[in-house]
């Protein structure tokens, strides 16, 4: 089976994708694990504001990722394989953005003040 080189070029888009993205994960999850949280009766109306903008965004993102995903396990069984790698790609890519944001959050409700 011989590949075009659109379909090398998405396929090693996402590997490099894939990769970064079990890479940031990796880093909130030592994150969380390490760095304490501020309680929920010590965030300003300010920080609460800021994590529902986060939170409402985040979910747009996780929504997007989601139809990629079913539309990925479509071409799965009646796609090719560049359609497939395509779409498996943007939604590596939300799921890129959604762990970023999840960063964002981490980052406003962690406690600075504990050392």
């Amino acid at each position: 089976m011989s590949l075009d080189p659109i379909t090398t070029v998405v396929c090693i888009a996402l590997l490099i994708l894939t990769v970064y993205n079990i890479r940031i994960s990796w880093q909130l999850a030592k994150l969380k694990s390490t760095v304490p949280v501020k309680p929920f009766e010590s965030l300003s109306s300010l920080e609460l504001n800021e994590i529902e903008n986060i939170n409402h965004d985040r979910r747009k993102w996780n929504i997007v990722g989601n139809i990629f995903f079913v539309v990925s396990l479509g071409l799965a069984f009646i796609g090719t394989i560049s359609q497939l790698a395509y779409f498996l790609t943007l939604y590596t890519v939300c799921n890129i953005v959604v762990v970023r944001y999840n960063i964002q959050t981490f980052n406003v409700v962690r406690d600075d003040r504990a050392k």
